[in-house]
């Protein structure tokens, strides 16, 4: 079998994207599925007629990469071009796969265009991927599909990065010592992240032996804002603000906390909770989208995002809590269950409905 990728622009790489795809893509191979990564210029009515037939797949993740543009008028004309290509590959024999990552794009400017163009993606799709059971109850509200509906986990994230630093040295790294006690909070600074309202609440919390290990990257204006805002608001925050984290830096934040915190506004998944159980780092995450199936007090620490002090009352009590080493046994038990063979298998299966 093979099947023709559509992930973001580095491809299926793991070493300058997030790596699903590529580790996905690893796990395929073994049993018997070629994938080959596809970019948005393959999506063209030439390229479809000389090179779909050779595909029996085209796997999409993140439509909205392949249609957005910089004025409404080109997003509408990709798109339409998008559809027109992926249905003259439906003539030719291939089957369309969506994965559905998340619902609607984070840092979109035209919801009403994207919610029509997932709708004739789910609708000319022979399976749909969900991660959990509220993301398949999602898609039959939003986008009215039910049926070829395969919920398959996410995937692990151990493997892509190297974890040889101990939480002695990565800790000495940022002036961390035995008494304090570090939040964590790491990866792109964006206003689903709800970054803002973390560091308001870690503002309000009392402890000297309390730090933050902020950990940014910047690539947008907000994000530059709210790097500002920390960098001036509390001596207890320590910032490393980057462009791009090496896969080889992930160890260096990662053990050097006692807690990864992602007080996500709107998710449905979390790659980067993933990525901290990957470290056996306990993480703080709100109980919305698939995150409630993901963490569980064996992992880490839920809270009511419909809280206004929700936030606030769980950091207080991470601190308070397990130390970080009583996680590991639990963390050790969900990192199983998000195995790569499993989920290559249960993949398989979509891709042959």
């Amino acid at each position: 079998m093979k099947v023709l990728t559509f992930w973001e622009p580095a491809g299926l790489v793991t070493d300058r994207a997030n790596p699903y795809a590529a580790l996905l893509a690893q796990a395929l191979r073994p049993l018997g599925v070629e994938c080959v990564a596809g970019f948005r210029e393959n999506l063209t009515p030439e390229w479809i007629r000389a090179n779909a037939p050779s595909f029996d797949v085209i796997h999409l993740h993140w439509p909205w990469g392949l249609y957005y543009a910089s004025t409404l008028a080109e997003s509408v004309k990709a798109c339409s071009a998008m559809m027109d290509a992926l249905l003259l590959a439906r003539s030719l024999g291939c089957r369309i796969v969506w994965t559905m990552h998340n619902l609607y794009p984070h840092d979109t400017d035209t919801p009403e265009l994207d919610h029509l163009a997932r709708l004739a993606i789910v609708s000319n799709s022979s399976a749909v991927i969900v991660h959990c059971e509220h993301a398949r109850t999602l898609l039959k509200q939003h986008f009215y599909r039910d049926e070829g509906v395969y919920t398959i986990p996410h995937g692990d994230f151990v493997e892509p990065y190297p974890n040889m630093v101990t939480a002695a040295e990565a800790r000495a790294r940022f002036g961390f010592d035995a008494q304090h006690f570090a939040y964590l909070f790491f990866g792109t600074v964006r206003e689903n992240k709800g970054v803002e309202q973390f560091l308001e609440c870690f503002r309000k919390l009392e402890g000297e032996n309390l730090r933050l290990l902020f950990a940014a990257r910047v690539c947008s204006k907000f994000a530059t804002r709210v790097v500002e805002s920390a960098r001036q608001s509390d001596p207890r925050i320590v910032i490393y603000e980057t462009e791009r984290f090496g896969n080889d830096e992930f160890q260096w934040f990662y053990n050097a906390a006692d807690v990864a915190v992602f007080p996500f506004t709107d998710i449905l998944t979390s790659g980067s909770a993933i990525t901290a159980l990957g470290f056996h780092c306990p993480v703080v995450v709100p109980a919305l989208g698939c995150l409630p199936t993901l963490v569980d007090d064996s992992v880490g620490h839920l809270y009511n995002a419909q809280d206004p002090d929700g936030l606030r009352k769980v950091l207080q009590q991470a601190a308070a809590g397990p130390a970080r080493e009583e996680f590991r046994a639990g963390i050790d038990r969900k990192l199983r269950e998000l195995n790569w063979q499993d989920i290559a298998a249960k993949t398989v299966e979509a891709y042959r409905h």
